[in-house]
């Protein structure tokens, strides 16, 4: 059992590794100081089963991971649509629609290819950050990779 005193020596001493675990998986220092926040008050409100024995710092580090793979999700399922301010009304609304029928076909593919898709292309981080972020093989996120944008031509040319 944690008290309140033994909490705050441990935040003290792992707060900056969990914020720069946070920042491993996301591009936003913002983003990456609300998954450490987030993840203090889950473990503030489990301190009373949390015991010295056992790693808290690890538990930490899986706590603040398995969140910051949460943002990541969450991005990737509202992702920002640029504006096109010097396009003419017809011209954006030509590009609306091609970008929301690439929406519809993104939601077609299997959840895994959309994610993977969705990080590379829209969230661009590269296949490496992929594979840790998702805890796969370098060469299946390749793959993933290469099936999706294999699908979405395919559906585009038959659109």
């Amino acid at each position: 059992m944690m008290e309140n005193r033994e909490f705050e020596i441990f935040v003290q001493r792992t707060r900056g590794e969990m914020y720069r675990t946070a920042c491993r998986y996301l591009s936003s220092s913002d983003e990456a100081e609300d998954v450490v926040q987030d993840a203090l008050v889950k473990l503030y409100t489990i301190r009373h089963r949390l015991d010295e024995g056992r790693s808290v710092e690890a538990l930490a580090r899986v706590i603040v991971r398995n969140m910051a793979i949460d943002t990541l999700r969450q991005r990737a399922r509202h992702p920002i649509i640029p504006m096109h301010p010097d396009l003419s009304d017809d011209g954006r609304i030509e590009v609306d629609e091609r970008h929301a029928e690439l929406l519809r076909v993104i939601e077609t593919l299997p959840s895994k290819q959309q994610l993977i898709l969705r990080m590379k292309h829209i969230d661009g981080m590269e296949v490496e950050e992929i594979a840790q972020t998702l805890q796969m093989n370098i060469d299946a996120v390749y793959q993933n990779l290469s099936r999706a944008r294999r699908a979405v031509l395919n559906k585009f040319k038959k659109s």
